[in-house]
């Protein structure tokens, strides 16, 4: 079973907040023993960790094929809050395979995430 996925945040603070307003619960934003700022948070049984490290830029891959993806409740109501915070919107409110409500979006750093709306 996934424990976590980890990658770098360029803005801990900014990322925790993002996925925070999608759900999330942040259980650890700490500083390491090497000095590097560590961001925990839950998203249903799974986590996602971050660590803001001075000179290490996050890349992530522009494509959508790379994403995290996630169920959040509401997606129709969410979507306008989240571009009137400024979050930019990559592929708009659509129709996912299964039919449900999806669009994506990009996280502080980048990083593309899927938004599925969560079953009822």
């Amino acid at each position: 079973m996934l424990k976590h996925v980890s990658f770098l945040a360029r803005d801990l603070a900014a990322t925790l907040a993002f996925y925070g307003r999608l759900g999330g619960v942040v259980e650890k934003d700490v500083t390491t023993p090497e000095g590097f700022r560590r961001g925990v948070v839950r998203l249903g049984g799974g986590r996602l960790q971050f660590f803001q490290m001075g000179g290490e830029t996050p890349a992530p891959h522009e494509h959508w094929a790379e994403h995290v993806a996630l169920h959040v409740p509401g997606l129709r109501a969410l979507l306008p809050e989240l571009r009137a915070a400024g979050v930019i919107v990559t592929r708009d409110l659509q129709s996912s395979p299964s039919g449900r409500d999806m669009a994506f979006v990009l996280d502080p750093d980048g990083r593309q995430v899927e938004l599925l709306e969560a079953e009822g």
